[in-house]
């Protein structure tokens, strides 16, 4: 039991320094050697706990994505309506604490190896899938079946270019451009929409919350 848990803590551990030193040096730039020196550690070391680079980087995407969902989660926890819901999605994906250039690089580098690597692939695939369920399971309710298809796919497709325009666009773009950007998408989908702009503002206040400065 012991060994099991030392094993999942090192993974976790080494993990977060390959995503890390990702933000850092780029795919290109980055190698088991900076990751172990990240993380204060032998390259034969963390070579043991993954056995080749692509599984540490294939580890370094889910680290990342589970991170996300940690803080999408803590938001629709605390939902208490469809569009809060909605608004919690949205919120997480743009959080303070993840969306910035040198972490949006990084999964860019890491997604752009997606047609070579099937690993990367189902890592990418359960993300989107995920989304669309925790957007669907709210939009089912405000809307009909197949005009709700549509917006989760319209507001997931805008979460990725926002999130592509912050990691390839000289210097960025920062958290509240993005979330002008996606206010612009949703007033264009439910225009004059009370309920929905109260969602928006109590998510907003329960995010700055959970995530200060």
């Amino acid at each position: 039991m012991k060994r099991k848990k030392l094993w999942r803590l090192r993974t976790e551990e080494y993990s977060k320094a390959a995503f890390e030193t990702l933000c850092e040096y780029g795919l290109s730039g980055t190698t088991v050697e900076k990751v172990a020196l990240h993380a204060g550690v032998s390259k034969t070391n963390v070579l043991h706990y993954f056995g080749s680079k692509t599984r540490l980087f294939e580890m370094a995407m889910r680290y990342a994505n589970a991170d996300l969902a940690r803080g999408v989660n803590a938001l629709l926890i605390r939902s208490n309506s469809p569009w809060e819901r909605i608004y919690s999605v949205i919120e997480g994906n743009f959080s303070a604490q993840y969306f910035d250039p040198k972490l949006a690089h990084a999964w860019i580098s890491l997604c752009a190896e997606v047609p070579q690597q099937s690993s990367y692939q189902r890592i990418q695939t359960a993300i989107h899938r995920r989304m669309r369920s925790n957007l669907l399971h709210a939009l089912a309710q405000l809307v009909e079946k197949d005009r709700a298809e549509d917006i989760a796919l319209a507001i997931s497709t805008m979460i990725d270019g926002l999130w592509l325009r912050c990691g390839l666009q000289l210097g960025g773009i920062d958290r509240a451009t993005a979330m002008a950007q996606m206010e612009l998408l949703m007033e264009s989908l439910f225009p004059n929409c009370s309920e929905r702009l109260e969602a928006k503002k109590r998510i907003n206040e329960v995010q700055s919350i959970l995530t200060p400065g």
